[in-house]
């Protein structure tokens, strides 16, 4: 299975991106993509379509961290993937949770100092 992530890289070095447009995938800029890329997209479409809803995820929670929530970008971002992140192994889903959201309660009382 081809590296979703990769071919978004690739197709956004060339100049050009991919949207999802509900559950369409819209390809902006196409022709500055090689011969045989909009194929290879079209083959990879679901994995490509996961990774950009994951992107969209993301992208969200960490702007509400950073603006709402006064944190830098950095730390906005670090804490995302903490949130999204799986379970270590052996970890207990729960326990998981609340160590994340101790660590977001952390970050914001780090804030209000």
């Amino acid at each position: 299975m081809a590296d979703a992530a990769k071919i978004i890289a690739r197709v956004r070095a060339h100049g050009a991106n991919i949207l999802l447009d509900g559950r369409r995938l819209e390809i902006i800029n196409p022709a500055k993509l090689p011969e045989g890329a909009s194929a290879y997209i079209r083959e990879n479409a679901k994995a490509i379509a996961v990774f950009l809803s994951e992107e969209a995820v993301f992208e969200e929670r960490a702007a509400i961290l950073q603006y709402d929530g006064g944190l830098r970008r950095a730390d906005a971002e670090y804490l995302t993937k903490l949130m999204l992140a799986n379970p270590p192994r052996g970890a207990d889903a729960a326990d998981w949770a609340w160590f994340v959201s101790e660590g977001a309660k952390i970050a914001e009382r780090g804030l209000a100092a």
